[in-house]
């Protein structure tokens, strides 16, 4: 499944999409599930930053990286794990979770004032 199509439909004036020209292939289960990890990452950015967003899909080869970047305020580096004790699980389900079980690896980075970005891998096998 190529996954600049799924990804596609989260551009908007909001949102800008950089794929390569080429498709991106990928298994069904494994698309559809880095797309849905990238929609929650870009439904955080709306929800909490309410400026643009900026997403990067990125074939290496070997991985498929995306990467979504927002202009928000940013968090502190505790925020995520202190909204996980407290039983707010959004991102440690919808996106850690969803790449976990694909075998895919997360990096977030963020800090006060600076906006936050996304890094969602999968290996190729």
């Amino acid at each position: 499944m190529d996954l600049r199509g799924l990804l596609g439909r989260y551009a908007s004036a909001t949102v800008s999409l950089s794929a390569p020209a080429t498709p991106v292939p990928l298994p069904p289960p494994v698309a559809r599930e880095l797309a849905a990890a990238a929609g929650a990452a870009l439904d955080n950015a709306a929800r909490h930053g309410g400026g643009r967003a900026w997403v990067l899909l990125e074939d290496e080869g070997t991985a498929v990286t995306v990467s979504i970047r927002d202009e928000g305020p940013g968090f502190a580096p505790d925020r995520l794990a202190e909204a996980a004790a407290q039983g707010r699980l959004g991102v440690a389900q919808a996106i850690r979770g969803r790449l976990a079980e694909i075998g895919g690896t997360t990096r977030i980075h963020s800090a006060p004032g600076s906006g936050t970005e996304v890094e969602l891998t999968v290996p190729r096998r």
